[in-house]
Parts: C-alpha cells; structure tokens; sequence
C-alpha cells in the first residue's frame, strides 16, 4: 500500500473517530461531529477506493491529465451556457428562481457533468 492511501485511511477514522467521541463528551455538538464523521467517512472511502483501484501503479500520466482537462472544460462551458439559460428564464418571469436552487442546479451539473464528459473522452 502507498504511504499516501494509509495516511489518507488514517486520517478518515481519526476525523470519523473524533466526530463519535465529540458527540459523546460534549453536549450540543451533533452538527460538527456529524460533519466530522461525514468528512472522515468520504475521506477513508475515496482512499480505500483509490487503493484499490491504482495499487502501486501510477495513478495519472499525461495522456489522462488531458483529458480530465478538456472533461472539466467541457463541464465549465456547459454551466455557463446553462446559468446564462437560468438568468433569462428567471428575467423573463418564466420561472420564479431561488438561490437555493440556482446554486443546488449548478453544483450538480457541474459535478456530473465533469464525469460524464471524463467518462465519455476515456472511452
């Protein structure tokens, strides 16, 4: 195992840990252990995965970086085309937006849309 993945592991089930034993010492404190937990969760299931995934083989070379590029500027135009689609829907009254929602859309678009431009250039 790379140092980098038993750091990564162990530094999720020390936040994971840290997140339980808050809770249980301090009253009052479910949003941040709950946030502790949660982060320590992601943080231990992306090192695991990524362990498993890569093993000892390198986990990025030229050719992939690039097209993780053009993925994530695909990604970027497309929000700006669809925020730009928000703002008239929104001006012309079509749709009464509330900045939950336009932030939530872009966040998931954005997001998504980064992988499956990713997904469909490593094909």
């Amino acid at each position: 195992m790379k140092t980098r993945y038993a750091v990564q592991i162990a530094a999720g089930a020390v936040l994971g840990a840290a997140g339980i034993l808050l809770l249980f010492l301090l009253d009052g404190t479910e949003a941040i252990s709950s946030l502790l937990v949660t982060i320590g969760l992601v943080i231990l299931a992306v090192a695991a995965v990524r362990h498993w995934r890569f093993r000892d083989e390198p986990e990025k070379d030229e050719r992939t970086q690039k097209i993780g590029a053009y993925g994530i500027s695909y990604s970027w135009l497309l929000t700006i085309i669809f925020l730009a689609l928000l703002f008239w829907v929104n001006y012309l009254g079509v749709l009464a937006l509330t900045v939950e929602t336009v932030l939530l859309s872009t966040i998931l678009l954005m997001g998504l849309s980064a992988r499956i431009f990713q997904w469909y250039f490593f094909r």
